[in-house]
């Protein structure tokens, strides 16, 4: 009797649900659109995160295997010192990697500091570098090393 009284007798009737139903679907399949939606975007972001750890990790793996051009002291002896050539072709790595890593994460203000201090290390090189100067590279890490540059 209480179905009857409040009036939700009407989910009994089968022309109720048969008129309902077109509108049910829709929601359920806006619901399954956003479900879904989620999901890609959270795939996205953890592959975006497993690629700038894994990008890091081997410019560390070359860092600890150069320590002395890791550090951003080395200077060269000579013109024609094979060690400064390594140097510098270890410094165009680091700003690819650092390319790659903002690339893939460029909202990541923690990503942008780490870049940060690692390429205020080479700021001697910096100053000089037409390669780190020809702002060719994604648009962030431009501006990552103007700002070292200028600092």
């Amino acid at each position: 009797m209480t179905c009857f009284e409040t009036g939700f007798s009407v989910l009994l009737d089968i022309k109720t649900w048969d008129s309902w139903m077109p509108m049910l679907s829709l929601v359920v399949a806006i619901g399954a659109l956003c479900t879904a939606y989620y999901q890609v975007q959270v795939g996205r972001s953890a592959t975006a995160t497993a690629q700038a750890h894994n990008i890091y990790q081997q410019y560390l793996v070359l860092c600890m295997d150069n320590p002395d051009l890791a550090s951003g002291e080395y200077r060269p002896s000579s013109a024609q010192d094979e060690r400064y050539a390594q140097y510098t072709w270890f410094f165009s790595n680091m700003l690819f990697a650092f390319e790659q890593i903002l690339e893939a994460k460029p909202k990541d203000e923690k990503w942008k500091d780490t870049i940060a201090s690692q390429l205020n290390k080479h700021k001697f090189h910096i100053q000089k570098s037409k390669t780190a100067n020809s702002k060719h590279w994604f648009e962030d890490l431009d501006s990552l090393i103007k700002k070292v540059k200028n600092s």
